[in-house]
């Protein structure tokens, strides 16, 4: 994935767990203890995606503790992939993660195998998420997601502002005019990702905080596909 550690993140972090021996095996349930969100009052949290893999959701603690011995910094938040093509909640995942005291991340992506990019949608189009076909599975996504109960950062359809991803504004109409300065492609994302969460908000899953993650450059590097047209709202991130 391109330029993957160039996250543009608006961060809260959970605070308040104790330090778990990292020998022990991950086979205990995680706890649903309460946890308090807080803002930072200096500096920033740390956080990274580590190469878990093709499908990114390999997640495990030998190369997380590999990438923090190499850092000298226990990561705050832990990124990894739940692609839409493995019609499934990465629960075993997250529970490696807040076992190890950090926060997930989740890049949460339309995306069919063989996850292929620079290639057309394919049936996850924003088309037929709109459409509703995939509504069943985002709300058994969502339920599972409020069962965790744990706080979980989500960024839908990432890095849109690029050609590829299929998801992108590129397949949606470019940079054909809808009004004045609002163009197809930025707008239909925008209507997709505000779709998608309101249907998980509405299943329940307050544990969610949405994420607003595009790439660090647009390309193609038009004034339609600036990143700030992606952009669905304060109420979405």
């Amino acid at each position: 994935m391109k330029n993957l550690p160039a996250l543009l993140l608006a961060l809260l972090f959970v605070t308040g767990c104790q330090k778990k021996d990292a020998s022990k095996p991950p086979a205990a349930p995680v706890p649903n203890r309460s946890a308090r969100l807080v803002v930072p009052e200096h500096g920033a949290y740390t956080g990274a995606y580590i190469d878990f893999g093709d499908s990114e959701d390999d997640v495990n603690l030998v190369q997380i503790e590999a990438f923090e011995n190499a850092a000298g910094k226990h990561l705050a938040i832990i990124a990894s992939s739940s692609y839409w093509g493995q019609q499934s909640f990465p629960r075993h995942n997250l529970d490696i993660i807040t076992r190890h005291d950090s926060l997930p991340l989740i890049y949460w992506s339309p995306w069919d195998k063989p996850y292929e990019q620079d290639c057309q949608p394919d049936r996850f189009s924003l088309t037929e998420i709109l459409a509703g076909k995939w509504d069943a599975y985002i709300d058994s996504w969502a339920d599972q997601a409020g069962e965790f109960g744990r706080p979980i950062f989500v960024a839908w359809g990432l890095e849109m502002n690029g050609t590829w991803f299929p998801w992108s504004g590129c397949y949606y109409g470019e940079g054909k005019k809808i009004r004045k300065d609002l163009f197809a492609g930025p707008e239909f994302y925008k209507k997709a990702y505000r779709y998608v969460v309101d249907r998980v908000r509405a299943r329940g899953a307050k544990n969610i905080l949405w994420v607003f993650h595009a790439n660090n450059y647009s390309y193609p590097l038009d004034e339609w596909n600036e990143m700030k047209r992606y952009y669905p709202g304060d109420a979405y991130v």
